[in-house]
């Protein structure tokens, strides 16, 4: 008995110290959550489903994934999600043509004061715009979804703060681009998922969409490439140790 409890002690401080290294991810955090996992669905339970326009769904990167053709497919967003002066948006990517082109990943419908549009510039790279917003409507990542990126998944967060006056870019889980920029807070009114006011269409696919309400750190993105939204970063510690615990004890 003494060397089962020994045993058992040992291994919940063995997960504890491994729990340290999760991200920090709460519910609470989340706005919207879009894995395609078959549908358009918010998971985060705010409402926010989406209305494909078409498209189908593939293998992706965790579970599956959807796919547009790049002229004529989207998923619309149809309820405004708020004003940001923190915002992350988390996701997976694989774009399949129209390099060179603008390619929308998640802009709002219009192009008002405050509104967001998150897309890939004609320069092939990551652009993050509120229009408006102090020292100019847009910044841009150094990374270029063009040649040898194409055709393939790569992980992209991006991540903003009016409070701290900064956008940050993430690259497959590494800080690619950090520009003082703003102060204003984004909004997210209606909008689509690929495609900006039935322009800018998305060719590839998309996976493991998210929005959350605060800037995320590197070790959240990481977490989060690494291990996926469902993956338990959202569930309290302290529970699963006691999950283990009375497994342990049966």
């Amino acid at each position: 008995m003494f060397k089962i409890i020994t045993f058992a002690l040992s291994l919940l401080l063995i997960l504890s110290f491994n729990m340290l290294g999760l991200a920090e991810i709460t519910n609470d955090m989340i706005v919207a959550a879009w894995l395609f996992d078959g549908d358009a669905k918010d998971i985060s339970g705010n409402g926010f489903d989406g209305e494909p326009q078409g498209g189908k769904y593939v293998d992706g990167q965790i579970g599956k994934a959807i796919e547009l053709n790049g002229t004529n497919e989207w998923v619309s967003i149809n309820k405004r999600m708020g004003s940001f002066e923190e915002i992350t948006f988390v996701h997976w990517v694989k774009s399949t043509g129209r390099e060179g082109q603008w390619r929308t990943f998640y802009n709002n419908a219009g192009w008002k004061g405050g509104d967001i549009h998150y897309q890939l510039h004609t320069n092939n790279k990551v652009e993050f715009s509120i229009n408006g917003n102090p020292g100019g409507n847009d910044r841009f990542a150094n990374f270029a979804v063009a040649g040898g990126e194409m055709n393939k998944w790569i992980h992209i967060a991006t991540a903003y703060s009016a409070k701290e006056g900064k956008i940050r870019f993430y690259i497959n889980g590494e800080l690619d681009a950090e520009l003082d920029w703003g102060n204003n807070p984004g909004v997210l009114d209606p909008g689509k998922i690929g495609s900006w006011d039935n322009q800018r269409h998305w060719q590839g696919l998309f996976d493991e969409f998210i929005i959350f309400n605060t800037a995320l750190s590197e070790d959240d993105i990481n977490s989060l490439m690494d291990n996926g939204l469902e993956s338990g970063l959202a569930v309290d510690p302290k529970a699963k140790l006691a999950t283990t615990w009375g497994s342990l004890k049966k």
